[in-house]
């Protein structure tokens, strides 16, 4: 699994420094988006695990601000606490996102990441909990590349920060990080 982490982040790297390298006109630009996302989610105390994220994204001011809701699929299985634990967690190892963001980005088709911030229901395990939610990302229309106007690639690192507590332990703060990487169509 970690050489998977290693791998996404290297691709990010890559695509921070040598993605957005190329200008296009901000004139025409497209002002909605959907996407599909490829990722990893990081459960504070369950491990990493493969996430699909389906998101809609709409432009304001020539891509400078965005809104977007977006709902995402994955789990808190972890062979570790099935290990060492004699007792159930969760009732089940489920994990879904709802997303809210307010996201801003300083230059749109630079090479300088956007930031996202807002709201989510996390349902971990049949526990629903209200989530901050602060991240960094880009996207990267492939119209700076090849000759297709529609589609585009962005990368984004999320913390999804809310008060857990498990069976009758103290609560704390969990941060929950996903990495992913995903292939955008504009409309």
């Amino acid at each position: 699994m970690r050489s998977w982490i290693k791998l996404v982040l290297g691709c990010v790297v890559v695509i921070m420094l040598f993605g957005s390298t190329a200008k296009v006109e901000a004139r025409g630009l497209f002002k909605n988006s959907v996407n599909v996302a490829n990722g990893f989610y990081a459960a504070e105390g369950f491990g990493t695990n493969y996430m699909l994220a389906l998101r809609y994204n709409h432009y304001y001011q020539k891509w400078r601000y965005f809104i977007e809701t977006g709902v995402s699929f994955s789990s808190i299985k972890s062979q570790v606490l099935e290990d060492l634990a004699a007792f159930t967690v969760f009732s089940d190892n489920g994990l879904f996102t709802y997303d809210f963001l307010l996201g801003y980005d300083m230059k749109p088709l630079g090479s300088v990441p956007y930031f996202v911030g807002g709201v989510a229901a996390v349902n971990q395990g049949g526990q629903t909990k209200f989530s901050g939610v602060i991240g960094v990302g880009k996207h990267i229309p492939l119209a700076q590349f090849f000759k297709v106007k529609k589609l585009g690639v962005r990368y984004e690192i999320r913390d999804y920060i809310f008060r857990q507590q498990i069976n009758n332990a103290d609560a704390f703060t969990a941060h929950n990080l996903s990495f992913t990487l995903a292939l955008q169509y504009y409309f």
